[in-house]
């Protein structure tokens, strides 16, 4: 699964939580990429000093730093994470079931739903 899976993780003055998003989903990814929204702060050397790919964004929102992300990735699947610890990483293995099985391209999900099944 490690090498099937590319996980981007865009951030601006990220640093209480980088550092713990990237080390929870090194266990589902080999290719953490951090799109970085210019943080000023230790953002970029927390998330390099764990191995992730820091790429800067062009400064034109979240839509286009996740687009910059995309295409460097080589990975069957992305994942987009965000970096403030709202998405439980637990959750990866069985969000990408369902693409590994065959069963579905793409799968969507909500921390707003709470609960939700993966159908």
């Amino acid at each position: 699964m490690k090498d099937k899976i590319s996980i981007i993780i865009p951030t601006r003055n990220e640093e209480r939580t980088i550092g713990t998003i990237i080390k929870q989903t090194s266990k589902y990814s080999s290719d953490i990429i951090v799109v970085d929204g210019h943080s000023k702060d230790s953002t970029r050397d927390i998330a390099q000093s764990l191995k992730a790919r820091v790429i800067l964004d062009n400064s034109k929102g979240k839509g286009a730093a996740l687009r910059i992300a995309v295409q460097n990735t080589t990975r069957e699947i992305v994942l987009f994470m965000d970096a403030d610890g709202s998405h439980e990483t637990s959750d990866i293995p069985r969000l990408i079931k369902p693409i590994l099985e065959d069963k579905a391209d793409l799968v969507v999900a909500s921390r707003m739903l709470g609960g939700s099944d993966v159908q």
